[in-house]
């Protein structure tokens, strides 16, 4: 990856210590952009990203609590504790409205923050979200239930097992946000998913449909991970986005 202006470090959000870094745009007074990344990766899965969002953004990622170089504590999982912990964050870097790109639980986690605090975001990038359990493909649901299984019946006292476990209780149990919530956020969003996600396609018309200034873009032949899938694809629809956001 090329270099860039870049720093990075440490904020503190009660018991846990949030690793972030921050990659500084040429451009003079660029829009903040945040990019989440979901459940068990790290921020270096929008390592490929940064080269295309960098001439027009400052851009900030994170690792979440218990994921990458940020620590763990002990408060259960939740979301809302993620959306929480991202609100921290933007407030000790002193960022006022910013743009949010998550990916999974990324993206549950940009709709949990702008439940509460809708007014510090001008527009939200949403990969492969769901608003409930229920919006996860029946094959994607029986798969959690089994790998949940298989972590509490084998060496569930190993501290990897019980990180796994969580992790997987995680998605079967949350998020729980309605369609009305949804419809009180007027922030512009794009809802972006695979053909073969794990997320229903009719969920995500209907999370699509449910925000009043959404859109939704299915990419053809992608998996769940559509960044990884079709990378160039998968540019150009959020810079073409972005760019309509920019213009109003």
């Amino acid at each position: 990856m090329t270099n860039f202006d870049c720093s990075s470090g440490f904020i503190r959000a009660g018991e846990v210590a949030l690793y972030y870094e921050r990659y500084f745009s040429p451009k003079k007074n660029a829009p903040v952009l945040i990019l989440l990344h979901g459940n068990g990766e790290d921020l270096h899965i929008f390592d490929n990203l940064i080269e295309c969002l960098i001439p027009s953004y400052t851009l900030i990622t994170m690792d979440t609590r218990h994921h990458g170089m940020s620590s763990k504590g002990t408060d259960p999982l939740s979301y809302e504790l993620f959306a929480e912990d991202l609100f921290v964050l933007v407030n000790e870097l002193a960022i006022g409205s910013f743009l949010v790109l998550g990916f999974s639980d990324g993206a549950i986690t940009a709709l949990e923050f702008a439940l509460r605090h809708k007014e510090r975001l001008s527009a939200m990038i949403l990969v492969g979200v769901n608003i409930s359990p229920t919006g996860l493909t029946f094959f994607t649901g029986i798969g959690l239930q089994v790998l949940s299984l298989l972590h509490k019946t084998r060496d569930l006292l190993t501290r990897k097992r019980r990180d796994a476990t969580r992790f997987v209780e995680l998605m079967l149990k949350q998020p729980d946000i309605s369609c009305e919530q949804l419809s009180y956020l007027s922030v512009p969003a794009l809802v972006v998913h695979g053909e073969h996600d794990m997320v229903k396609d009719s969920h995500s018309a209907l999370i699509a449909t449910s925000l009043p200034h959404a859109r939704r873009v299915m990419i053809p032949g992608a998996s769940h991970f559509v960044m990884k899938d079709r990378p160039q694809e998968f540019k150009h629809i959020i810079l073409e986005f972005l760019q309509e956001v920019a213009a109003g």
